[in-house]
């Protein structure tokens, strides 16, 4: 599989602030027009894995970008959730220009979204017949071989042997056999920068947001204040999807709406009563690498920031939730037992984290099998929205961008 090894950073850290660089993947070639291939998703993976193609070709895209939606093999497209998607797809799209219009002054770029079986759209082949387009990116589990059908994400020939050759090459050179005879010039194949290890799951890893909580019956509603906080007629979640001791952490830098996710993901996992909370934040000396490091709060206002937000969701978890200073790579959970660093007690069965973060926590969970002799955590992950839009670095340079013009308003006054 593809994806470039991480940078190593402290995992609870990583779970909440991992904001992602402020200069994009803008290197030459650049293309007029790009095809992007999405698919439409049915995981949180699927979603992880179209952004990255978007964010690739946005970076690499000057004029238009065309952007099809495929159907997965063997779906049956629901016209609700074509609808619903475009409108992620644009959301998606803006937050990426979010990032790349601090380096560029141009206008914006003209993208257009064509689901595939979206009544009176246009057909895929019909964007890769435009005499402009100079550029297909996807990758090879979503592009396959077939190139006669508006379906299919290519997954079919994966393990079948002479059944074809998938991938995004061979796409192209297809695309390109059908382009020449009708006296158009060839198309390049444009490969995602970074592929994120987040496509690649494992049994440790869950997904918060894919699929339904499965509910108890109507016969087990719960409609007592002790057992729902006071919510008549709430329904109890089973204990599965719920944790007896968990981990969450990062900067929680200004507290922003992505942290305030992450947050209530991680309170939300906690086994009512008995099961605890333990929230990580990282001191001030481990965050000197950051952007805007001298904008941070220090340690013990972002405590309290933290603290009172988790106080007004959960009031009734004071005694549940501990909110400790990172100190290390790991912070407590990769703590050996007779560790004198942390105080908390090992005990951890999952940590929440962000999709960005995913490989991080695997690293957690190797150092906790092989160097510490304990059971691999479950990583319950989230899938980040808005990366670039929502992150502390974002409310930073937006910091420093003020205090720099009302250095110059009072220069100019002073000057007059």
């Amino acid at each position: 599989h593809h994806g470039n090894t991480p940078p190593v950073v402290t995992v609870l850290n990583a779970a909440a602030d991992s904001s992602l660089s402020s200069s994009p993947v803008s290197s030459p070639p650049s293309y007029k027009h790009t095809l992007a291939i999405l698919t439409l998703p049915t995981k949180s993976t699927d979603r992880i894995a179209n952004e990255a193609i978007l964010t690739t070709c946005m970076s690499h895209t000057t004029d238009k970008l065309s952007i099809v939606l495929r159907c997965q093999d063997g779906t049956t497209p629901n016209l609700h959730d074509l609808r619903g998607y475009v409108g992620e797809i644009y959301s998606l799209a803006w937050d990426v220009v979010l990032n790349l219009q601090q380096h560029s002054t141009g206008e914006l770029m003209n993208v257009i979204v064509y689901p595939q079986n979206l009544p009176n759209t246009a057909a895929e082949r019909w964007i890769t017949h435009r005499e402009d387009l100079q550029c297909i990116c996807s990758h090879d589990s979503i592009i396959g071989w077939e190139t006669t059908d508006s379906m299919g994400s290519g997954t079919a020939f994966d393990d079948i042997k002479g059944s074809g050759v998938g991938g995004l090459d061979q796409f192209v050179e297809a695309v390109n056999g059908d382009r020449k005879s009708r006296g158009l010039g060839d198309v390049v194949s444009l490969d995602v920068d970074n592929w994120p290890y987040a496509v690649w799951t494992d049994d440790c890893v869950v997904f918060l947001e894919d699929g339904e909580e499965e509910l108890e019956s109507d016969s087990e509603k719960v409609d007592t204040v002790s057992q729902n906080g006071g919510l008549i007629g709430g329904y109890r979640i089973r204990s599965s999807s719920m944790y007896n001791s968990v981990a969450v952490g990062g900067t929680f830098d200004g507290m922003h709406y992505g942290h305030r996710k992450l947050l209530t993901l991680a309170v939300s996992s906690v086994v009512p009563n008995t099961g605890r909370l333990t929230i990580g934040i990282t001191k001030d000396e481990m965050l000197g690498q950051k952007e805007f490091s001298d904008l941070i709060p220090e340690l013990d206002e972002r405590i309290m920031g933290v603290r009172n937000f988790v106080d007004t969701l959960a009031p009734g978890m004071k005694n549940q939730v501990k909110i400790v200073p990172i100190l290390d790579k790991f912070g407590p959970p990769g703590s050996a037992h007779d560790s004198d660093v942390y105080s908390e007690k090992n005990d951890y069965d999952a940590l929440v984290l962000s999709h960005e973060t995913l490989e991080t926590g695997r690293m957690l969970n190797k150092h906790r099998v092989e160097e510490l002799g304990m059971e691999p955590l479950k990583l319950l992950c989230t899938r980040r929205t808005e990366a670039y839009g929502m992150s502390s670095t974002t409310l930073r340079r937006i910091k420093y961008q003020n205090e720099v013009m009302e250095t110059c308003a009072i220069d100019d006054v002073d000057g007059i």
